[in-house]
């Protein structure tokens, strides 16, 4: 079983992937901030990976429900020019990340993407593993147990399955991406039988 902590941005993270969720999205977070389960810092950082797997759209009104119900932080708050001038360090911060989370597959998978779209391999590595997941305010391992959460109410099977096998490489249990599974399920059978025949794919 996850902590409360953890329950809740698997929670924020599903209800963030699609529109029909929004009410929900938004009655999640005053449960949450009411209960201080996780920091408005942490449900920040699942939004801001959001857009990798759902897309701008979604990554933006997650943040703005986020502003309604948490306010504005004025902590730690960058300029545009700081944000863009970080850029110089987010090929070998992604590098790192990928090498950690697809493990052994690593080389092979990025062969693929180079094979399919020299442009998605090189923005996946900046901005997917670079900018996004290799953001310090997040473990790497929660943040992978959302992502599986988010890719088991989307659908994208391809994904998911690189996903789980990338939490199990950062240091999750098969019952805790089983359990993240469940949640970003919501219910739907179909979707939960899918990700556990992949699930019971790992070692």
């Amino acid at each position: 079983m996850f902590d409360t902590r953890t329950t809740s941005l698997i929670r924020v993270s599903t209800l963030a992937s699609r529109p029909e969720f929004k009410s929900d999205l938004s009655e999640e977070l005053r449960k949450i901030k009411e209960s201080s389960s996780a920091t408005r810092e942490e449900l920040y950082e699942i939004f801001l990976q959001t857009y990798l797997f759902a897309g701008f759209p979604a990554a933006l009104e997650s943040v703005r429900a986020l502003s309604k119900v948490f306010g504005n932080s004025e902590s730690n708050r960058k300029s545009e020019e700081e944000v863009i001038g970080e850029y110089s360090n987010y090929l070998q911060l992604g590098e790192s990340l990928y090498k950690k989370v697809y493990a052994a597959n690593a080389g092979l998978v990025r062969e693929e993407m180079l094979r399919l779209s020299p442009e998605l391999a090189a923005w996946a590595m900046i901005e997917g593993y670079g900018k996004t997941l290799s953001r310090p305010q997040l473990d790497a391992k929660t943040r992978e147990l959302c992502i599986v959460a988010s890719l088991v109410q989307l659908g994208w099977e391809r994904q998911l399955y690189s996903h789980i096998l990338g939490a199990r490489n950062v240091g999750a249990e098969k019952s805790e991406i089983s359990e993240a599974a469940k949640i970003g399920a919501k219910g739907d059978e179909k979707k939960l039988e899918i990700a556990e025949q992949l699930i019971k794919k790992i070692v």
